[in-house]
């Protein structure tokens, strides 16, 4: 007879810090810096937009860390590590009702144990840097600057109002299309951070009666190449199914970096999350 069975070991305990420097953060957030650049620019300088991030920690080794950027109202959140510790986190330290969630898709399954995603998006992060970049500019594109505020807002949605103010078409990249007095065309960047090297370009839109005409392409080629004059690589994002907008960023030199889903999540009721965990008891 062969002797008495053991147990396998068992992971040290992981516990959560809600005060873990930004240097430690980042730190983490370096080890895939193109697809943690949003949150590597808020941790740069949050002041701005009101970020605020956890660290889960196993045995002193950091696992997991979730960025919450709490100074907009859809409050964007990215969450990255061990399965473990986003686990934690989002059980114990993220309180928020409703998130706007970005994450690689093999933590999905950790996060909703306690947040239930309405909608999933499959997305892609896309990089260029001045080696690789193609600037590609066929219509007359100007920067967008605060006196332009009244036509950035009619041209995204009055919606859009909170998210845009003097200081951020000052602090931001934002070029545009006009004809005449509209601005039927435009592109900016979410977040850029010179400490991190890092920009975001995003908001690429179109009036309906002007596409096809290649005017968001112009728009998003100012934007990166000014932004490549201050920043060593820089990012966005772009579903998987868009196949026309990946081949007119891939044309301007992006490469794509990896894949990610995003999408609303709420926080589920204690009743939720209790049967949830008793279902995966049985």
């Amino acid at each position: 007879m062969g002797g008495p069975m053991t147990a396998a070991p068992s992971l040290p305990e992981i516990k959560i810090d809600a005060h873990a420097s930004a240097a430690e953060a980042r730190a983490f957030l370096e080890r895939d810096r193109l697809m943690a650049a949003y949150a590597l620019a808020d941790i740069d300088q949050p002041e701005v937009e009101g970020a605020r991030w956890w660290i889960a920690r196993r045995d002193g080794d950091i696992a997991a860390v979730v960025l919450v950027v709490e100074g907009l109202p859809f409050r964007p959140c990215f969450a990255t590590g061990a399965s473990d510790g986003l686990a934690a986190i989002f059980r114990e330290a993220i309180r928020e009702p409703r998130v706007l969630l970005a994450t690689p898709p093999r933590s999905r399954g950790a996060i909703e144990m306690t947040y239930r995603f309405e909608r999933v998006d499959h997305m892609r992060r896309m990089y260029v840097n001045i080696q690789r970049f193609r600037p590609h500019i066929n219509h007359e594109v100007r920067r967008l600057r605060g006196d332009d505020l009244d036509a950035v807002i009619d041209f995204y949605g009055h919606a859009s109002r909170t998210y845009f103010t003097p200081a951020r078409m000052e602090r931001e990249i934002y070029f545009g299309v006009f004809v005449g007095e509209a601005l039927v065309a435009a592109a900016g960047t979410h977040v850029r951070s010179t400490k991190s090297g890092l920009a975001a370009v995003g908001n690429v839109l179109t009036r309906l009666a002007y596409r096809g005409r290649g005017m968001a392409r112009s728009c998003t080629s100012a934007v990166t190449e000014t932004a490549l004059e201050q920043h060593r690589e820089v990012v966005l994002n772009v579903r998987e199914d868009n196949a026309p907008a990946i081949s007119v960023y891939e044309r301007l030199g992006y490469l794509t970096h990896g894949q990610f889903i995003e999408g609303p999540a709420v926080r589920r009721p204690g009743w939720e999350r209790l049967f949830g965990s008793l279902k995966e008891k049985k």
